[in-house]
């Protein structure tokens, strides 16, 4: 037998250089989201932007109340993404959750201190996407109870959006909104813009865990407005701050516009 000392042999690393290294995005996902991370990992595939996902705790009912607790843990779950490595973004993936503890508290919660760092979450995503494409009519269509529905169509009314229709499922439980057939979400479409004066112009479909991004194109090239959903805009919302195109990506019309 050969002693290790004499079997070892010594090897120089060669390291990426700066200009080959990924764009890195850190990602709060809910414990109970089936969607999120299925979807941007569909979303960045072949690109040279990688997502380091933690989730966070959370209980399995999405009302006000289940979504507050989250704001103790959301620092503390994005320090745990590669902390010995600057990241270029974090987003907290929760459309309800950034509403109900305040898009501006989940901002500085993610920055740990960091004021430059780049940081998302669905509830200003979307405030975002529909300001940069001008939207004044829009539809939304939503999971939750009205307990959180409310809150959420007075905050976009007061951002000076004209809420036009508004779908709700009225869901209690997460696992019930990522389980839902992504299939079935045209004839959801299809009757909420049923009887409208007119073609919004845009839809949102609300929920990180709400599968939609793989429809959002040809429902576009049916109904002729933006179709947008929570982990589109988040996605947008983050390449947009980073100056970061994707115009190949085929999941409507607004990450063309990044």
């Amino acid at each position: 037998m050969h002693s290790f000392s004499k079997l070892c042999k010594p090897l120089v690393p060669n390291f990426l250089a700066p200009k080959n290294i990924p764009t890195r995005i850190g990602l709060v996902v809910l414990a109970t989201d089936m969607v999120l991370e299925a979807e941007w990992r569909d979303l960045f595939a072949g690109s040279s932007i990688e997502v380091l996902v933690a989730r966070i705790a959370c209980a399995a009912e999405v009302t006000p109340e289940a979504l507050s607790t989250m704001a103790q843990e959301i620092g503390h779950c994005a320090s745990l993404i590669l902390p010995d490595v600057v990241l270029d973004a974090v987003a907290y993936g929760c459309t309800s959750g950034s509403l109900v503890i305040g898009e501006n508290n989940v901002h500085q919660l993610l920055q740990q201190g960091d004021t430059q760092q780049v940081t998302s979450n669905p509830f200003s995503a979307v405030k975002a996407a529909l300001s940069h494409v001008n939207a004044k009519n829009i539809v939304v269509l939503s999971p939750y109870l009205a307990s959180v529905n409310v809150p959420f169509y007075e905050a976009l009314t007061d951002a000076g959006f004209n809420v036009k229709g508004w779908g709700s499922l009225d869901l209690t439980l997460d696992r019930e909104i990522g389980s839902m057939d992504p299939e079935h979400l045209p004839t959801l479409i299809e009757q909420l813009l049923d009887g409208l004066d007119c073609v919004p112009d845009v839809v949102f479909i609300s929920c990180t865990n709400f599968k939609a991004m793989d429809k959002l194109e040809a429902l576009e090239q049916r109904y002729g407005c933006y179709f947008m959903s929570s982990n589109q805009v988040m996605a947008w919302h983050l390449l947009h701050q980073l100056n970061i195109a994707m115009p190949h990506a085929r999941v409507g019309r607004l990450l063309n516009d990044a």
